[in-house]
């Protein structure tokens, strides 16, 4: 109902890396390799971790972004990214600990239900079985994984699902913040979209001797990728739209079609179909929006002072700090690239001393919204 949180909050960024194994199945990538490598670049209590599990998880969260996005990182930011996938193995790790520590249980049919899941990716079970045998998997270990990962939320969901809201904060958080609930106007229209001005004269005088259905004819006619929808582009706002179609569109009332309006895009014919005036929503309106959005906030805080907590008390040991790698690459003419990143695991004689000071949190601004099409 309301179009936006707009408000910029800072959310820690804790993600808990369900990747092992796991994540082969949505298309974040490998994470099996040969397991060469023993170094450990991190230990956890005592719990080692290698060169080989870190790389895994890094190609994996790189894997989700485009070459486009990634081509614009320099070299330094690339190091602290992979620094911030160490940290987030680390918590993982603590995580589960945690929830061995608390002796969770986990059903064996919940673990059933977790692989059919992913099964359902698969055309056949013998594509799954391929899957497996790619990323060097047993279904044994899989069902292992996927028992951590459910042990690793148990411990998050208990930490988040006491939280409640009182009425008292929904009503303070709605009247300070009263603006970022406004809905400007609004409008849906379906379009019928052509090449030349000849043919879409043609479209409108049949439309005008309502002869012929504008959906339909819409499907027929448009080269717009809405022409499967009949022409429906959904709700929208000012400024969203080019001018000249914008200024056609909010002009039409409900049912009335328009004339040809020429964009850079070709020659239009817009048909009216809904008008939102604009409004502020009542309290009672977005009430569960807010407590949803209050809920989520006090969520990831309370899973970072849990993290915050477990590291305070473990024994964390960090053999590695790859944005030392900054120095060396420094001195080097060339410029990096994200494959430079792909890089051989560091030798047991280039790890540094273990460093325990903790690296920053990371944290990310986010802004919170509505699809704009949500009634």
């Amino acid at each position: 109902m309301m179009r936006a949180l707009r408000k910029k909050t800072k959310i820690i960024l804790i993600i808990v890396l369900v990747f092992f194994g796991v994540s082969i199945f949505y298309g974040l990538g490998q994470y099996r390799t040969s397991s060469k490598n023993l170094a450990y670049i991190a230990e956890v209590n005592g719990v080692g971790i290698t060169y080989d599990q870190w790389q895994s998880t890094f190609q994996n969260v790189i894997s989700q972004y485009d070459s486009q996005t990634l081509s614009q990182l320099d070299q330094s930011t690339i190091n602290m990214l992979k620094n911030i996938v160490l940290e987030q193995i680390i918590n993982t790790e603590l995580l589960l600990q945690q929830a061995k520590k608390e002796k969770v249980k986990i059903a064996q049919e919940d673990i059933e239900a977790e692989i059919n899941k992913i099964k359902e990716n698969f055309s056949s079970p013998e594509e799954f079985d391929q899957a497996l045998k790619i990323n060097n998997l047993t279904l044994a270990q899989l069902e292992n994984e996927i028992k951590d990962n459910l042990m690793i939320n148990h411990v998050l969901n208990e930490t988040t699902t006491e939280i409640i809201i009182p009425e008292e904060e929904l009503l303070a958080y709605y009247n300070e913040n009263k603006e970022l609930f406004f809905e400007p106007e609004k409008v849906r229209v379906r379009h019928i979209l052509v090449e030349t001005e000849e043919e879409a004269n043609s479209i409108l005088q049949q439309l005008q001797e309502g002869t012929v259905d504008f959906a339909e004819l819409a499907k027929e006619k448009s080269t717009d990728p809405s022409a499967s929808n009949g022409g429906d582009l959904g709700f929208f706002y000012r400024g969203q739209m080019v001018k000249e179609f914008e200024d056609a569109a909010f002009s039409l009332e409900p049912g009335e079609i328009s004339g040809v309006v020429k964009t850079d895009f070709g020659y239009h014919i817009i048909k009216g179909e809904e008008k939102k005036e604009a409004y502020t929503p009542t309290f009672e309106e977005v009430k569960e929006q807010i407590n949803n959005f209050l809920k989520y906030q006090k969520g990831n805080e309370a899973i970072s002072n849990l993290i915050a907590q477990l590291r305070e008390q473990a024994d964390i040991v960090i053999n590695y700090d790859f944005e030392s790698e900054n120095v060396s690459e420094a001195t080097t003419p060339e410029e990096p690239s994200v494959e430079d990143s792909q890089v051989s695991p560091p030798s047991s004689s280039s790890l540094e001393e273990p460093n325990l000071e903790e690296s920053e949190e990371a944290e990310d601004i986010s802004e919170v919204k509505d699809n704009p099409e949500e009634n």
